[in-house]
């Protein structure tokens, strides 16, 4: 007991003074939590380091069952299941002949193939986090990927944490974890609702039912012989029924950050000073990663007909090596199966892909322009093509960015004072319902310049944005029209920022109801003056936000 408290002492220790001089010089949190292990690394001792691994990842595992939900992704479930099967087909053969070459055993080049091809749900989704809040088509694509090859990596960790590989002891791991995740199904149907509600909203009793149901189920699992995280999974399943699951997580949101510290510092802990051979294969399985996997899966996104935008994104967002395939790898060494070669050639490289996702991630945009500025895949856009419907010659109409609660108030409003309007929206079921409607509109990402174009953004008199994301607004105020920007801000110093850069009217999240939005956006079609005046409150507004947020 004394040795794991000296050991969470020595990695929390580290890791504040490190994280203080993250955020002194503006770096990512995952590098500085990595960088914290790799020192503390130095005074703990590596059978202490695995078993907090596991621990780590046997709990984010939890939360990612909380958040399984195959219905919300429905709508691009088809391509991302052919992006996915073309990714992990071509990068896991590919990738396990390299390691054979290299000279190494086929059990050895199963690992390998396996980091490979899997990517890090953990790192690909926390990084576009806001994204995929956001619903926007790229974090829609990624997440349903990243659910696929993590549904992958149960079956794959659940088939070689058997002692012995032979089809009798392969299936009876597989039917064992079809039970639990069975089980797991039925509970979450009939028996957690009942618990949850016996609970009264008792935050205490919601975060011990989520603990309680990690441990058994854990416990089970390795009862049985089947994988934790098999384990860890099928009770985050139970829980993931909504709006529970949204009770469990808010709740469990504190505890996830601790063991998130915990599973990154682990596993800078795991270094050790590379040989030679350790340090080219791992090479060899970073540019696997980071660089011939995002290219595969752009591939067929732009043979699906996907902009090259959404398709590059997408791509950035799988540039790891994943948590599963970490655990699979720490099996199969303690079980003595993998040489300790491909081990540490595995930890290297997955310490070095989510440090350099990290990066990938704040700068994808600039990534993307370089890439696309190189012509080497090019885009159909046949999407928009599908997905688009547009009076010939429209103009002078207002382009509402978004047809959320806000943009469908407002496009209500639109059409009973007879003003033409063209829809922008990245969610097929949206655009559903604006077919019904009989709307002008456009599937596509905002940020690609195809989608303005066909939405006749320079012949338009108003842009309406309903969507708080700072990229966005950037891209409609660098858009060349004579149209007036009305965009939305999460936080009032962005709204500030985009004020002084043109925009027109900036609405604050948590300030301005969606009713109030609408009547500013009639009010300025309809009355010039009323134009010049809503400025100018803006302005004032945010102004005195600012002042009261500094005094």
């Amino acid at each position: 007991m004394s040795e794991l408290i000296t050991t969470l002492t020595v990695l929390f220790g580290v890791t504040s003074l490190a994280l203080a001089a993250a955020k002194k010089f503006n770096q990512p949190v995952i590098p500085t939590y990595i960088l914290a292990g790799i020192i503390a690394g130095l005074f703990i001792e590596e059978s202490q380091i695995l078993e907090l691994a596991q621990l780590g990842i046997a709990f984010l595992v939890f939360v990612f069952g909380l958040k399984f939900d195959p219905e919300r992704l429905k709508s691009v479930a088809k391509e991302s299941q052919a992006a996915t099967t073309m990714q992990v087909a071509v990068v896991g053969v590919s990738s396990y002949v390299t390691a054979v070459f290299l000279g190494f055993t086929s059990l050895d080049a199963i690992y390998f193939s396996i980091a490979a091809s899997l990517s890090s749900s953990l790192i690909g989704l926390d990084l576009i986090e806001r994204e995929v809040q956001l619903d926007l088509i790229h974090g829609r694509l990624a997440e349903s990927i990243h659910l696929i090859q993590d549904i992958i990596a149960l079956v794959m960790a659940t088939i070689l944490i058997n002692q012995v590989l032979t089809p009798a002891s392969i299936l009876t791991s597989l039917a064992y974890a079809s039970a639990i995740v069975i089980f797991a199904l039925v509970a979450r149907k009939w028996i957690y609702p009942f618990v949850i509600k016996q609970a009264e909203g008792s935050t205490e009793i919601v975060m011990l039912t989520g603990l309680t149901l990690l441990i058994s189920y854990a416990l089970v699992a390795e009862n049985l012989g089947v994988s934790i995280i098999v384990g860890s999974f099928a009770a985050g399943l139970t829980a993931a029924k909504f709006p529970y699951n949204s009770e469990m997580i808010d709740t469990l949101g504190p505890v996830k950050d601790f063991f998130s510290i915990i599973f990154f510092t682990a596993l800078g802990a795991l270094l050790n000073f590379p040989t030679i051979e350790v340090f080219m294969t791992s090479f060899v399985l970073v540019v696997f990663t980071n660089v011939i996997k995002p290219g595969v899966t752009v591939v067929p996104l732009l043979q699906q007909g996907y902009d090259s935008r959404t398709s590059y994104l997408t791509g950035f967002s799988i540039d790891q090596v994943s948590e599963f395939a970490l655990i699979i790898a720490i099996q199969g060494y303690t079980l003595g199966r993998i040489s300790n070669t491909m081990f540490e050639s595995i930890i290297l490289a997955t310490t070095a892909s989510m440090i350099i996702s990290a990066y990938t991630s704040r700068n994808k945009d600039l990534l993307y322009e370089k890439f696309s500025a190189l012509q080497v895949l090019d885009s159909t856009d046949r999407k928009i093509e599908e997905k688009r419907s547009i009076e010939d010659g429209i103009k002078d109409h207002i382009i509402v960015v978004g047809y959320d609660i806000q943009g469908k108030n407002i496009a209500e409003n639109l059409n009973e004072i007879d003003q033409s309007f063209v829809v922008i929206e990245n969610d097929p079921e949206r655009i559903l319902e604006l077919q019904k409607r009989e709307e002008n509109y456009i599937y596509g990402d905002v940020m690609h310049d195809e989608v303005w174009q066909k939405a006749r953004a320079d012949k338009a008199q108003l842009i309406v944005s309903t969507v708080p994301l700072i990229q966005i607004s950037r891209k409609i105020l660098d858009l060349e029209t004579e149209a007036e920007k009305m965009l939305r801000s999460e936080n009032i110093e962005e709204a500030a920022e985009l004020m002084d850069q043109g925009a027109y009217y900036v609405s604050v999240e948590d300030i301005l109801s969606s009713e109030v939005i609408t009547e500013h956006v009639i009010g300025v079609i309809k009355d010039p003056s009323y134009r010049d005046e809503l400025r100018r409150k803006n302005l004032l507004e945010v102004r005195r936000y600012i002042e009261e947020e500094e005094g």
